[in-house]
């Protein structure tokens, strides 16, 4: 049987759009596709659909159809398309894209520019499949509103958080939403919104990244209301129990040494800008740093 390119109905389990095929060999490549639809197994490979009904589906790539997900599949010598609704679909295991950490990276080293460069393709990339379980849009456009923020873009970041909250159900990335908004609280003195925003996070989440945020955000909101204490320990949380979360690292060091400058305390400030400037030397933080050193020198 010759190779060809075949579109299959998920739904009535015929054939549609085939060309240049015996009526004998349709059947055959039908039977074969319900049998593998009921043997496949459970690993991954381009992108794997699970079902509402448990089903699970091995794709070799995916296209968006309407309101349908078409999944390219492989079935000897042949290959077609499967499309599900997506009220049908649990979840889409797409492979974590390289540019989500990329871009977080390049960030924490101060490139937001080319960091934005880099997300823009990621979140385009996933936009068809923003609202389907398992897509990588949200996590993608929360780190795109991150770089934003960086960029003194509030404007643009807005109707982003706006868009993640409306399409995503996810309570840990509406928090992760709702956090980004909170620097552009503080510039406009908004103190207890941003507090409550970040205390309901604190209190809330699982999630490493929303907790790391939390923390860094609070300490900053705490800083402006000149409330050091507070702030030192609301920043220090970071360090100590999310420093693997590098996109918040160079903000709750450089926040935890600005803390010290203000406690006097020297000694603990100069060690928290080495430790930054050694592990984030190209961040926009590490410069900020050095004119934290030049004030005590003063």
């Amino acid at each position: 049987m010759s190779s060809q390119r075949r579109r299959w109905s998920a739904t009535s389990g015929r054939a549609a759009d085939l060309t240049s095929c015996s009526e004998s060999a349709i059947h055959l490549v039908a039977w074969a596709v319900t049998i593998f639809l009921c043997v496949i197994g459970t690993s991954a490979h381009a992108q794997q659909i699970t079902l509402k009904t448990g089903q699970t589906v091995d794709t070799l790539g995916l296209r968006r159809e309407g309101d349908m997900i078409m999944g390219k599949i492989q079935v000897g010598t042949s290959s077609g398309e499967i499309g599900y609704p997506i009220p049908a679909i649990a979840k889409i295991a797409f492979p974590e894209p390289r540019g989500l950490k990329g871009a977080s990276e390049l960030l924490a080293q101060g490139q937001p520019e080319k960091a934005l460069a880099e997300i823009d393709q990621v979140v385009s990339y996933y936009a068809p499949y923003k609202e389907v379980p398992g897509a990588w849009w949200a996590q993608a456009a929360l780190v795109k509103v991150s770089i934003l923020g960086a960029l003194n873009r509030d404007t643009d970041a807005e109707p982003l958080v706006l868009e993640i909250q409306k399409v995503i159900s996810d309570p840990e990335v509406l928090r992760g939403a709702q956090l980004r908004l909170v620097a552009g609280m503080v510039r406009k003195q908004q103190f207890d919104k941003a507090l409550q925003i970040c205390d309901a996070a604190i209190k809330e989440s699982a999630d490493a990244q929303v907790l790391a945020d939390a923390w860094t955000n609070k300490g900053n909101i705490l800083f402006a209301q000149k409330q050091w204490e507070a702030a030192l320990m609301a920043y220090l949380h970071v360090p100590v129990f999310y420093n693997d979360e590098k996109l918040f690292m160079p903000q709750a060091l450089l926040g935890a040494a600005k803390t010290y400058r203000r406690l006097d305390d020297f000694d603990r400030a100069k060690k928290s800008i080495a430790e930054l400037t050694a592990a984030f030397p190209k961040s926009q933080e590490a410069t900020l740093a050095k004119a934290e050193l030049e004030k005590m020198r003063r």
